[in-house]
């Protein structure tokens, strides 16, 4: 659905597709989901809401919303100067749930600009027409509001997960809620505890799990399947020792919650390929784009003139889709960082005005700004990534890898190097082998270690990553570090690997061009760009 319908609140002027209020004070960014509850009051001002039909409409029932609710309701009411008793903008009716109380209209043009001799020419419409305004105020805001769950992404039932036996210490129902709680943090995944759910797209799955005894500790054992059809779709396994504690159980459902996102991306990600590209909607469009770890294609053909068309396609059909803006920023930047021949230039500032807008359009979306700190990485601005992977942990403290990527982008090729290599073999050691975000930390330590000059640790570290699952980041490292310990046959194979996904990458143009960015600008790029010489010197001997 657009974003395009301005709308004013008394004196405060509402702008949902940059979601930005603007008062006497000047603009006031809001967070988008507090921007679909002041819309969804708005639409049907004067009417009262039910907390429950607010929740439904905004967050789709899922878990923590009641409590994100009453932060967003807060909020408006400081955002509007309404401390008052009784209430001028947003009024509480006990029990029952919230109204908006202040005047809406639309911020249109052709209202305002109608001419006042014609309006009096007719009285009898002159009477009708403040009726008139707010109804078509109220079905406009309705039909352009910004947020529709079941269309934009998955539907998720959870149900209860089974206790079979002694439980060993982890009670299946406060998982269950836990696991949900975690899923429902997913900008595409609309999470639900009961009841069914019908997406118009078909793209509807269910979590069931069980736990269970499992030699001396306790086994999870989750399935996801397709509720309309009852068949399993993928089932895995989560042995963990008894009684683990506050920090093994939190570790125990973030391996279960990413597991599960990861495989519920691909599927959707399998079925949006099967549809008419034309056909395809923005958010189909971006996860279209987007690898997801375990899926067969690593990227869209990334090397190719084309390889782009997903995001300008969101952007032709929402310019304000702030998620296709940041995915073709992240996008852009890496392809100029890989590919050689490529009008670098032109690619960063074509780059950079797309992340502008998307950070403007979605100041407080963690998945948005986390891909813009990926893109801040790609053009070699350190400062600017570890900004936004701090914004990042401002607005989601859990953020599955945040935490991880600041402690990558402080020991990148700097003189912290050696504390973050440290920090970094912790969370290693801390992720159990099911965890999936055990690849990217440890592809993280293998790119510090190589930063430093701990060829063996860098090797060792990125084939683990690799062995886990493929993908440019650890190919490329551990192809260097395997040259430098003089392992030239793993080496030469390992580069092959990485350039069946990037053709275009050539070693010695890296190491050239490219390594000052990779490195974030740190003083260890003069090691790290000689360790692709040599990688690169390598290839030139095997090829004569």
């Amino acid at each position: 659905m657009t974003r395009d319908t301005r709308f004013t609140i008394g004196d405060f002027q509402v702008d949902p597709a940059r979601n930005v209020v603007a008062g006497p004070n000047g603009e006031v960014p809001i967070e988008p989901k507090i921007m679909d509850v002041l819309c969804l009051l708005a639409e049907r001002q004067g009417e009262v809401l039910t907390r429950e039909t607010i929740i439904d409409e905004v967050w789709g029932r899922a878990f923590g919303a009641d409590e994100s609710l009453t932060r967003a309701i807060s909020r408006l009411r400081k955002l509007f100067g309404d401390a008052r008793t009784p209430a001028q903008v947003i009024e509480t009716i006990s029990k029952r749930g919230y109204r908006l109380i202040a005047p809406v209209s639309l911020a249109s043009p052709a209202t305002a600009d109608e001419p006042a001799a014609a309006i009096r020419a007719e009285r009898g419409w002159f009477l009708l027409l403040p009726v008139l305004l707010a109804f078509a105020a109220g079905a406009f805001l309705y039909l352009h509001r910004p947020h529709a769950a079941a269309a934009e992404g998955l539907s998720v039932l959870v149900r209860p997960f089974e206790t079979l036996g002694p439980n060993g210490g982890v009670a299946a129902r406060a998982l269950t809620d836990q696991v949900a709680v975690a899923l429902s943090r997913a900008s595409l995944l609309h999470v639900r505890k009961s009841g069914t759910d019908a997406a118009g797209d078909g793209l509807t799955y269910a979590i069931r799990g069980s736990v269970q005894p499992f030699g001396s500790g306790v086994r999870v054992t989750v399935e996801i399947t397709d509720p309309r059809s009852g068949e399993s779709l993928w089932g895995g396994n989560f042995d963990r020792p008894q009684n683990l504690g506050p920090a093994g159980e939190d570790e125990l459902v973030s391996a279960i919650a990413g597991e599960i996102d990861n495989r519920l991306l691909g599927f959707a990600k399998a079925a949006i390929k099967r549809k008419p590209p034309l056909g395809m909607r923005p958010w189909e469009l971006i996860l279209l784009a987007t690898w997801v770890p375990g899926s067969d294609e690593v990227f869209l053909r990334p090397h190719t003139a084309d390889a782009t068309w997903p995001q300008r396609r969101a952007i032709t059909l929402d310019p304000n889709y702030a998620p296709a803006h940041a995915s073709l920023a992240q996008a852009l930047a890496y392809y100029a960082l890989f590919t050689r021949d490529a009008p670098v230039e032109q690619m960063r500032r074509e780059a950079a005005y797309h992340a502008r807008i998307a950070k403007a359009l979605a100041p407080y979306d963690a998945g948005v700004l986390y891909a813009l700190s990926s893109y801040y990485r790609m053009i070699g601005d350190r400062a600017a990534a570890e900004a936004m992977l701090q914004r990042v942990l401002a607005v989601q403290p859990d953020h599955p890898v945040a935490r991880i990527d600041l402690a990558f982008v402080d020991g990148l090729c700097s003189a912290r190097g050696a504390a973050e290599a440290t920090a970094l073999r912790k969370v290693v050691d801390q992720l159990s082998p099911d965890n999936p975000v055990r690849s990217a930390a440890l592809s993280h330590l293998a790119d510090v270690e190589l930063g430093r000059g701990e060829f063996a640790a860098a090797a060792d570290a990125a084939a683990r990553s690799h062995d886990i699952v493929h993908q440019t980041w650890s190919g490329m490292t551990l192809a260097a570090a395997l040259a430098e310990q003089g392992r030239d046959a793993d080496a030469l194979r390992i580069s092959r690997q990485t350039k069946a996904e990037w053709p275009g990458l050539d070693w010695t143009h890296f190491a050239a061009t490219m390594v000052p960015t990779w490195c974030l600008g740190g003083p260890g790029q003069a090691r790290v760009a000689g360790t692709f010489r040599k990688l690169g010197a390598l290839e030139t001997r095997q090829a004569r």
